[in-house]
């Protein structure tokens, strides 16, 4: 990886009077060297929900979703409906005749991908339906993603937390800046468990965590990362949850819907904060609670994902 003298320049609050490494390191961490440089790694395991989902009843439920023809919503679903009209397929009589036979095709034969694109071209990709697929797949094949920055447009990627499934466990693997210099190693660590993993689970991933990996790939001249399905929780919870929570913040969330709130957490708008008093003092202690807030972030998206998929498939 191609390092840039100007991939970062400090503020003059970051700046610091020496560049040696922090000392002492990280309890539970090791130093992983890799051609772009060294940063941390901390490897941390939790029990993950076994619950499974059979294409067949995705498939079939999909092919219930009447207003994915162009041209019904639902009030005529509705009425359709109570005409006996409950499948795609039943609609072989009337004016949506080809609309709902090309689209039951591709519910019926294609690949989740496809069907992905059906609901998108109804302007539903974020429909709760689609999260599914993420429990009959293989779930060695997703990879749940949180990232921590600076805060700032741009700024580096100061801790990476990834986590996929081992059986009934979730290994949350997390890199670690010790140095802004760390960054290209643990791009490249991160990009490498995106190529071993088909698809990502983000909460609010799509709009930032994602975009913002692929622009640190960028900068370095890197090849940017793109899963095959990317289930992001943020907004089928917002389908499922707005009208019983004062907001849809994942803290919000795990307190009245996972029923587990966080005790002593940092909360998120403090990382660059911390991180940044980190870089001043080269005290490590303020990179724990860092740490900690990410490993919760990474293995409660495993947790609600399979809690929303049941509350969609029972």
């Amino acid at each position: 990886m191609q390092v840039l003298s100007k991939a970062f320049t400090p503020g003059i609050f970051l700046k610091t009077e020496t560049s040696k490494r922090c000392p002492g390191g990280l309890p539970g961490t090791v130093e992983m060297d890799t051609p772009d440089g060294v940063c941390l790694a901390k490897e941390t395991v939790w029990p993950c929900p076994e619950y499974r989902i059979s294409e067949d009843t995705i498939r079939n439920r999909c092919m219930q979703e009447l207003t994915l023809i162009p041209g019904i919503g639902p009030a005529r679903a509705d009425v359709l409906r109570k005409k006996g009209s409950r499948y795609l397929t039943d609609l072989g009589h009337t004016v949506w005749r080809d609309s709902a036979y090309e689209i039951a095709d591709v519910i019926q034969n294609g690949s989740p991908s496809e069907i992905f694109g059906i609901f998108q071209d109804a302007h539903r990709g974020n429909d709760p339906l689609l999260l599914g697929f993420s429990h009959a797949l293989p779930g060695e094949e997703l990879l749940y993603f949180d990232i921590e920055t600076l805060g700032m447009f741009q700024s580096p990627i100061i801790l990476f937390g990834c986590g996929f499934r081992k059986g009934t466990e979730l290994t949350v693997v997390q890199y670690l800046l010790r140095d802004i210099e760390d960054e290209p190693a643990a791009l490249s660590l991160t990009a490498r468990l995106f190529k071993e993993h088909s698809h990502v689970v983000t909460y609010n991933g799509k709009g930032f965590d994602v975009p913002y990996l692929n622009n640190r790939l960028s900068y370095y001249g890197e090849r940017t990362v793109h899963p095959d399905l990317h289930f992001d929780l943020l907004y089928p919870t917002r389908r499922l949850y707005r009208s019983a929570l004062s907001d849809c913040c994942l803290g919000t969330v795990e307190t009245y819907i996972l029923k587990k709130p966080r005790a002593d957490d940092l909360p998120g708008y403090l990382v660059p904060a911390y991180y940044q008093k980190y870089l001043r003092t080269r005290d490590v202690s303020n990179l724990t609670p860092i740490i900690e807030h990410n490993e919760l972030d990474v293995a409660n998206l495993a947790l609600l994902l399979c809690t929303e998929c049941e509350a969609v498939y029972g």
